[in-house]
Formats: structure tokens, sequence, C-alpha cells
């Protein structure tokens, strides 16, 4: 069959590439001039804004849980490399307070002072046991519906900190995070807090480029879609160029937002499913600014630190330790933190487009997926999942088995390696 594939991030490019495995003639459409929509690796498929940046940094996708388990398989067919990575966490309020995670204070700290900032973790940590075991029980059939303020609706620090690992996972700005789905956050606080982390050894866009020696269908760069029809027949795909395309059937790699803009010809039931998405535009920072550090008496930031600043709140990833550099130097990628920023330090500024997820929203995240193939369209992402890499890739391999054969029973694609198209 021919197949349309619209989006070249991470669930379109596995799509295509499980597709092509099968043996379908798969083109991929891509707005963007370069593949990998969130994954977003300097000096890969990214140029950073500073000439003088040589290392290899991450400005989207970062770390990945080993409970990521299609990704980790994917990794493994595809020989990509992972290395184990140690996750640490500090909270640090603009009051001058903070919380350290244990491993944060044992980077950090010696003798007396690493015993104090444990016993203030451990305080916290057992003033939180009830809200722990409150999640640990979680009924997710019953959640359905519900915002994370049904959960924590708390001032604390204990409830502050859960949330803004909501906010790091999704990159939703705090504020907008008591609206954010229980359903798909109590999962992941549940599944991915107490889990082991890995990275891409290389960046994260180095497994892209091992689809891509193995892929043989057309990839077409910086084009726009003005429109997007089917009938009994297939589908249309009408450029904005005017050129029109057929095919037998598409895949909607895209944020949700984007299904309702490029369908010319929604059903009811497509536009109840989809009407409710909005875009998430937000910009990401990668930098050499550790100064926000100072007052903390932190040396060795964290994995993934939250500051407080005067008027709200944001993460800050700590690049050396996520990607795997040695250099004395420290690296970061900032989110909501530009006051914080010296300008002079900024390497490279980086805007992405994700879902914004309410529960609203996502009150039919089940049905598309139940629906998928009708009106020879189907969806991937990772909000038809956990929400994050793994639901991309995961939502990717259940598209290739409802359109073809099962994945244990696909050949080996030795064969095809080294050969892809890439233009109009």
């Amino acid at each position: 069959m021919k197949i349309a594939v619209i989006g070249g991030g991470a669930s379109g490019m596995v799509s295509a590439y499980l597709l092509d495995k099968q043996g379908h003639h798969v083109t991929v459409f891509e707005r963007q001039p370069i593949l990998g929509g969130h994954i977003r690796t300097l000096n890969k498929n990214v140029k950073p804004d500073r000439l003088d940046c040589t290392e290899i940094l991450e400005g989207g996708v970062l770390e990945f849980p080993t409970a990521f388990t299609d990704f980790i398989a994917l990794m493994t067919e595809l020989d990509v490399e992972l290395e184990p990575v140690s996750v640490g966490s500090g909270m640090f309020f603009n009051s001058g307070d903070r919380f350290l995670s244990s491993v944060t204070t044992n980077n950090n700290f010696l003798g007396i002072h690493r015993l104090i900032e444990h016993l203030r973790f451990d305080t916290l940590y057992a003033r939180s046991a009830s809200l722990w075991l409150r999640i640990q029980l979680a009924n997710l059939q019953n959640l359905a519906g519900l915002p994370l303020s049904e959960y924590l609706n708390n001032p604390s620090a204990r409830d502050t900190w859960l949330k803004l690992l909501a906010m790091y996972s999704y990159s939703i700005p705090f504020e907008l995070i008591d609206d954010f789905p229980a359903e798909l956050a109590i999962p992941m606080l549940r599944a991915y807090i107490s889990t082991n982390w890995v990275r891409v050894k290389g960046g994260v866009y180095t497994y892209i480029e091992k689809i891509l020696e193995r892929f043989q269908g057309k990839i077409v760069l910086g084009v726009e879609i003005d429109r997007i029809l089917r009938s009994p027949g297939g589908v249309k795909i009408m450029m904005c160029t005017g050129e029109m395309r057929e095919f037998d059937r598409v895949v909607f790699a895209t944020p949700p937002d984007q299904v309702m803009a490029l369908l010319a010809d929604p059903t009811t039931a497509e536009t109840k499913r989809f009407a409710n998405w909005k875009a998430n535009h937000i910009t990401s920072i990668v930098h050499k600014d550790a100064a926000m550090y100072d007052r903390f008496d932190i040396h060795k930031p964290s994995e993934f630190d939250f500051f407080q600043t005067v008027t709200h709140w944001g993460y800050n990833g700590y690049l050396n330790q996520l990607c795997g550099i040695s250099s004395p130097q420290h690296y970061f990628l900032s989110f909501q933190l530009e006051e914080l920023i010296a300008p002079e330090q900024i390497i490279h500024t980086q805007a992405h487009h994700t879902p914004l997820y309410t529960t609203e929203s996502f009150r039919y995240r089940d049905e598309v997926v139940a629906t998928n193939g009708e009106n020879h369209t189907y969806h991937a992402g990772a909000y038809l999942g956990d929400g994050l890499h793994g639901g991309a890739i995961t939502s990717a391999v259940r598209v290739a088995q409802l359109i073809g054969v099962s994945l244990e029973s696909i050949p080996s694609v030795e064969s095809k390696r080294g050969r892809i198209s890439i233009g109009l």
C-alpha cells in the first residue's frame, strides 16, 4: 500500500520505519526543514545559535526510563547504545529555602551538613506517605475526567514538587498544571519516579539516524499541506503549492491540535475527539549559566532542578549528566527560567509545539486509539499513550500492527540499508 505519514517526529519516523519494513510504500511529510519533532540534538539535527558550541547537547527530549519497554526494544533492534544515568532533583524556592533529593545531597555536601539535608528531605518524604499511598492505590478507571488538582490540592512543598515533576515531564506551564488530566499524571508518577533511567549515547537524534540508514521510503521536508481528503477509494494530500498526491492510508503523527486543521472532511466523531486540543507553544533554552545555584551553595547541579522565580516555577536540566559530557563547563536546558539566565550565556533558544493537556482535551484519548483505521486514517503520538517518548513509540508500534502484520513476523531489513530519498 501507499501510506502517507504526516509528521517526522518520533512517532512519525518510527511508524514510517515499521511500515517500510512491512513492504509498504511510505512517504513522510514534515513541515520543518529537519526531522525529529521534539528531539532537538544540537550539532546533530539542530544547528546551535552559537557557532562556537561543538558539544552534542539536547534541546528537547532528554532521558528515558527503562519502563519504556517498546522504546528499549527498538533501541536494541537499531543497535543504539544506551547508557545508565543517575537522576537527582532539587526544589529551590525564591525565599532561599530548598529541598534536595538524596542524590543531590550526596553530590554536594559532607558530614553534618549532608545529614541535615537528608533529614530535611526525609521529613518531607514522611509527610508525603499518605499521598504516595493514595497515588499507588488509585484506581485508574476512576481517574477519567478528573484534573490533577483532585489529588494534589495542597499548597505544601510535597504537592508542589509532584506538580513540578508533571511540569518537567510534559513541559506544561506550572500555572496550568492543576487542569492536567489525572489519568495521565498519576500513572506517570507511579511508574517512573522509582525506575532506572538511561540516555542515548551520542545524542537522542542518533536513533533517527539509525532509522534513516534502513529506511527506503521518501521523506519530504519543509512542506506545507493545505488539506487532506478521504474517500472510499483512499486519501488525497493537497499541498499548498496546488500539487495533489494520492495514498491508500494516512497516518497522523502530528500534535493533536493539527488534526482538525488538516482534515478537509472531518466526521462528527473526529470533531468531537480532536476539537478541544490546543497548541502548547513553549521555548527551551540551552545555556551555560550556573549562577542561579550560587545562593544555595550547590556546586554540582541535579539532572533536573526546579527554581521558583518572582512570578513562576521553571526547571533546569543538567546536560553534563544527561548527555554524558565530561567538560568542566556546565551546560543546562531550561524552561521558564529566562529571568535567571544571563543573555550572554545562552547557547541556543528552541521553540516547541507540544499538546496542551487538559482534562477536556484528553477525554477521548482511548476512543481515538480504539477507532484507529476509520476512514483510512490512523493516529500516532505520545498523547495516545503516557504523553512521553515511550507513548510515542508504543503508538507507532500499534499503527504498524493495525496496518500490517505483527512485528514478530516482519523479515530482516539488512538488505534495505543505505537507500533513502529525501525531497519532493
